[in-house]
This record gives structure tokens, C-alpha cells and sequence, in this order.
């Protein structure tokens, strides 16, 4: 019989299920419910998996109805607490609740972070805004302020200027659920994204991504357009990178199960760890982007560790480098009047995918907003190539057939 998976979570990632769903059974709980793929799901149960009492409820209910998982873990979506609280709950392999609490809320982590000596910024957490100035004091400017438990750059804005610091936090206070706000040190740099396997302490590299941002179009705001793979660095700065994530994840006493790492790369050619995470990256970043770049399997990995299984090492390999780019698109703010290409593009080189990033497609007459954080775009497109260089040139082309006009708003 095909073991079973619960998937507690799902960022938009589900069209890997067409594949997964040949060798497990699936039951997946979701806020995501018109997601493609989800068809392949044996199961699909709506709810909100980022409220960890909530999705535990959810699973003693597919439980209850006889969907007797054998694991649990996430689908490229930023739920650890739930999965842990989960697998607790039903003795299942996966780091303990408190390790994803602390992995979780930024403070938390930041705290471990300098405890463990490991090169993260500078931060202060802040309960007023006389502590947010004590903080900027302390630390100089430029700061970035930011929400202590959200992600994808939610409440997270950049201040160069005291001038601006009351607007600024205000606009981090209404994304914090408890009128807290993380001070951190910025750091100026190339930004990247690792991901792999924590078995026995040690890290098992699978992806690594650099990460391109709209710093200057969207300032004060923290804006991702996408993923470059390969990237441009030799094979010292990678095992470098390889050997910060693992440092990081220790300090956070996670030595198995799946990591997802922010890094910052200076000027002066420093490390820095933004963030740590037991997730995979998404949307589609290890399920299908990291394969297309070098032939590994992360997802298949750590289900395989999950199920006491063990581990495959072709998974965990590379076995070739070739370019892949995710683009997110950003039409210009107002109302769409028309959307052209997306018939056009599929024939394009290096045209992998093209996705909304809402539940259901774009038409005339929506109204497109301009984006405050890496929720901001309408969809994104994954292109290929040969190098990277070729996979780029494919993306540039794929955006420029791609048209979404818009009509100014009425303000």
C-alpha cells in the first residue's frame, strides 16, 4: 500500500502533486483550494495553516476520517510551527514545536543568532516607538523595520530619513499582531536563498538562488522579482554558503528535516543570515525550479526521512547546472484593459511555466495596486536555458510578449 502524506500547508505549489501522487497517497490542508494540482490529491481540506491550533484540529479531523498519515511536512509554505505541533500530536518524525516557534517569530531566532555567534544584523526588539528611537541610537541608521512573524517582506520597510520614521512605524504596526517591531541593521549586498537537507547536524546542499529585488523602483519597500540559478560564484563561496545555513540551523537546534535560508553577501565579502527556516522555498523553488537548475530532488528527500526511510543520495546531488529564472510580473499600477501573450509565450524559448498568482486569473477591469512586498505581483513566469545567461535572455523575452495594460485609477 502507498504510504500517506499530509502536506500542512501548500504555497501555490501543488502541480508537483501529479508526480507524488504515483507513489504516496495525498491529502493536503491548504488556504490555497483552486491551486493547480491539487486534483492529484487524494484529499484536499480547507483551512488557515498558519495558525498552528487550527491546522492541528484539521489533522486530528482527516485523521478521524481515516486518512491514517504516515508524515507530515510543508509544501513550499511558511507553516513550521504547524507541521511540528502536528507531528507531536501523532508522534511523526520533524523538529519539536518549540525549535519552530523559535525558527518561526524573528526575535526569537535573532536572539539564538547572537547567542550562537552567527553573523545575522544588528537587532533590537521594540514594544513603543521610544524603543524603536533607543534602537536606531543604538544601531545607526539606515534600519529596516519589520513585523516579528510574518514573511514574504509583509510590514517590512526601509528607513534612511528619522523624518519618515513615525510613517514607518506605523505602517510595520499594522502587520503585527502584537504591536511588536524588530529593529534590524541594514545590510547593503547580493541577496541569496539556500535550501537542503539537515541530516545528523550536517547540511546537505541541494539549491542555492540569487534573488533579484526592485530596491530602487519600490523603496522604502522590499520588493523580490525572482530567482537567477546558477549563480555567479565559485566552489569556495558556495560551500561557504553551505557551511553558514548549517551553523545558522544549529544555532536554532535544527539538525534534521528541510532548510530554507536567506543570506546576504556584502561588498567586503561577508556571510550575513537574514533568516532561517524549516520549509521548503516556494513557490515551486525546490519542488520543480532547483530540479530544472541541477537534477536534485529535495522533496523526495525528505519524505524519504520523514518515512524512516532511507535516504537516497542521488537526491541530494547535482548532476548538471543549467540556467532557470523565476520572474515575478508587475504590470504598472490602474485598471487592466487588456492582457496579450499568454498564448504567445508558451512558444517561446526556455518557456517552462507561466502562473497567476491569485486563485483565479486576471481580467479586464481588475484593479492592480503597486506592490509593498513580494505578495505584490500578478503572477510569475519560469523560463530555462541552457546557461544562465541563455535562461535570462529567455525570461526578458517571455516578459516582453506578455502584456498587461492598465488605465490610470480615479484617486
Amino acid at each position: 500500500m502507498k504510504k500517506k502524506i499530509l502536506f500542512c500547508g501548500n504555497g501555490m505549489s501543488a502541480e508537483i502533486l501529479k508526480e507524488l501522487h504515483k507513489m504516496f497517497s495525498v491529502c493536503v490542508i491548504t488556504e490555497f483550494i483552486h491551486d493547480n494540482g491539487l486534483e492529484y490529491a487524494d484529499k484536499v481540506v480547507f483551512a488557515n495553516t498558519k495558525n498552528y491550533r487550527e491546522a492541528l484540529e484539521t489533522a486530528k479531523k482527516v485523521h478521524k476520517e481515516g486518512f491514517n498519515f504516515d508524515a507530515v511536512l510543508s509544501l513550499c509554505w511558511d507553516c513550521p510551527m504547524s507541521v511540528a505541533a502536528i507531528a507531536e500530536e501523532f508522534n511523526l518524525f520533524g523538529i519539536s514545536f518549540d525549535v519552530a516557534k523559535n525558527s518561526t517569530i524573528k526575535s526569537l531566532r535573532s536572539n539564538l543568532f547572537q547567542k550562537h555567534c552567527v553573523p545575522a544584523p544588528k537587532y533590537c526588539l521594540c514594544k513603543t516607538f521610544l524603543d524603536v528611537i533607543d534602537a536606531i541610537n543604538n544601531i545607526g541608521l539606515p534600519v529596516v523595520l519589520k513585523p516579528i512573524t510574518q514573511s514574504s517582506s509583509k510590514g517590512v520597510i526601509l528607513v534612511e530619513d528619522m523624518e519618515y520614521l513615525a510613517s514607518a512605524y506605523r505602517y510595520c504596526l499594522r502587520f503585527s499582531g502584537d504591536n511588536q517591531v524588530l529593529v534590524n541593521e541594514f545590510i547593503k549586498g547580493t541577496e541569496f536563498s539556500t535550501e537542503g537537507l539537515m541530516v545528523n547536524g550536517v547540511f546537505h546542499l541541494t539549491g542555492i538562488s540569487e534573488r533579484l529585488f526592485h530596491y530602487k523602483k519600490y523603496k522604502p519597500f522590499f520588493v523580490e522579482i525572482g530567482d537567477v540559478m546558477p549563480v555567479k560564484l565559485n566552489k569556495e563561496e558556495v560551500e561557504l554558503f553551505r557551511k553558514n545555513t548549517e551553523k545558522a540551523a544549529l544555532a536554532l537546534s535544527i539538525d534534521k528535516g528541510i532548510v530554507k535560508g536567506d543570506l546576504i553577501y556584502t561588498n567586503e565579502k561577508k556571510i550575513i543570515i537574514l533568516e532561517i527556516t524549516p520549509r521548503l522555498g516556494g513557490p515551486r523553488f525546490g519542488t520543480e525550479m532547483v530540479p530544472l537548475n541541477n537534477g536534485t530532488n529535495i522533496l523526495l528527500a525528505m519524505i524519504q526521512q520523514a518515512l524512516g526511510e532511507e535516504i537516497n543520495n542521488y537526491y541530494l546531488n547535482a548532476h548538471y547546472n543549467k540556467g532557470v529564472v523565476n520572474r515575478a510580473i508587475f504590470p504598472k499600477e490602474g485598471i487592466i484593459e487588456k492582457i496579450v501573450g499568454l498564448d504567445i509565450i508558451k512558444n517561446l524559448p526556455g518557456y517552462y511555466d507561466f502562473k497567476w498568482f491569485r486563485d483565479m486569473p486576471l481580467h479586464k477591469g481588475d484593479i492592480i495596486y503597486s506592490p509593498q512586498n513580494m505578495c505584490g505581483g500578478v503572477g510569475y513566469i519560469i523560463a530555462t536555458g541552457a546557461t544562465r545567461n541563455e535562461a535570462v535572455k529567455n525570461a526578458d523575452l517571455i516578459e516582453e510578449n506578455l502584456i498587461i495594460k492598465t488605465k490610470g485609477l480615479n484617486k
